[in-house]
């Protein structure tokens, strides 16, 4: 689409990564505004993905591991950080050309967008996803760990003060269960394509 890939949960992880290293006490509402003004990573974006760095170092490995993935969990219901987070995000993104993925994205940061999706799978398969990509990172993780902290992380988004996690007014849901990547991948730019062609969208 040529497109570039906006990843608000690459952020999430950036301020988790960074808290953890500075053993930042999270329950602090005054040490996150003083980490946050100081805090400024340099964001790459391309079509396929979102880079950071961090004093000169690109991170994007490191904020993959589970630790990261718990904490990044912890700090997006900090009120403080989804604020930061999503100045970030709206300010990368231009007026058109952008594939953000998040989970509040289509309700909360771009709720003008032209199009959203709301991407969902049974538990069973998304813990087996997640596992693969970690496994791909050399990283060894329990299935049935994995599950417990989806269904953690579910709760925690969905019953946050902070923009709770839920279905985008307008997104065009799909169960991906049973779909290939390359399934989902077409089923959207079918959406998309039939959305750029309604009278008054470009």
């Amino acid at each position: 689409m040529g497109y570039r890939y906006l990843d608000s949960g690459a952020l999430y992880r950036a301020v988790a990564w960074e808290a953890l290293r500075r053993r930042l006490d999270m329950e602090n509402s005054e040490a996150w505004e003083d980490f946050l003004q100081g805090f400024k990573p340099e964001i790459v974006l391309a079509e396929a993905d979102l880079k950071l760095y961090l004093d000169g170092q690109e991170v994007s490995r490191e904020l993959r591991t589970p630790e990261v993935s718990r904490a990044a969990s912890r700090v997006a219901a900090v009120p403080q950080v989804r604020q930061w987070v999503n100045a970030c995000l709206r300010r990368l993104a231009p007026d058109r050309g952008v594939v953000a993925e998040g989970r509040d994205l289509g309700s909360v940061v771009f709720p003008d967008a032209e199009v959203k999706f709301f991407l969902t799978a049974d538990l069973a398969t998304r813990a087996t996803r997640r596992r693969r990509e970690w496994q791909n990172a050399n990283l060894t993780v329990d299935l049935e760990k994995t599950i417990q902290e989806l269904v953690s992380r579910d709760r925690q988004d969905e019953t946050r003060a902070a923009a709770p996690l839920r279905v985008p007014e307008g997104a065009v849901c799909l169960d991906t269960t049973t779909l290939s990547p390359e399934e989902v991948v077409n089923t959207c730019l079918a959406e998309v394509r039939e959305a750029l062609t309604r009278p008054g969208q470009s």
